[in-house]
């Protein structure tokens, strides 16, 4: 599928969480000019019943079930399955296929972007080392 306009994924994402009434430029933040920012958990929105966007569910190893989602598609499933990059899988996938993809500022401040490669050069940026070389993990 060709790329996507940031103004298309803006109504894109509108039309897929109606409630979302923080969609704004990359620039609106202060940062480069192409991205949109967006907010976290603390937005209160959902998207097909669940949060759309929330940084720790992308490490969380707790059963959708244990957070009360009883549908039984969704028995045995992690979080985490559900939630690549903290971003419902849904919204993960749509947004991929149109060429953006989600990098966090901090818990909650979300952005989107077009260039995967420079969202990969700042991930790698911030890797932390212990003093003996070994990986301790990622600032986010």
């Amino acid at each position: 599928m060709k790329q996507w306009s940031r103004m298309q994924i803006m109504k894109g994402l509108q039309k897929m969480v109606p409630e979302i009434d923080h969609l704004k430029t990359s620039e609106e933040f202060g940062l480069k000019k192409g991205g949109i920012w967006t907010i976290g958990e603390e937005s209160g929105w959902l998207f097909k019943e669940f949060i759309p966007f929330k940084i720790e569910f992308a490490f969380d190893t707790t059963l959708l079930s244990d957070y009360g989602y009883t549908d039984p598609k969704y028995k045995g499933v992690q979080t985490k399955a559900m939630y690549p990059h903290g971003i419902h899988r849904e919204i993960y996938s749509w947004l991929e296929e149109r060429g953006w993809y989600p990098k966090w500022y901090d818990g909650g401040t979300l952005f989107f972007w077009k260039d995967m490669h420079q969202i990969a050069v700042d991930i790698i940026e911030k890797i932390v080392f212990d003093s003996n070389g070994k990986t301790k993990g990622l600032v986010l």
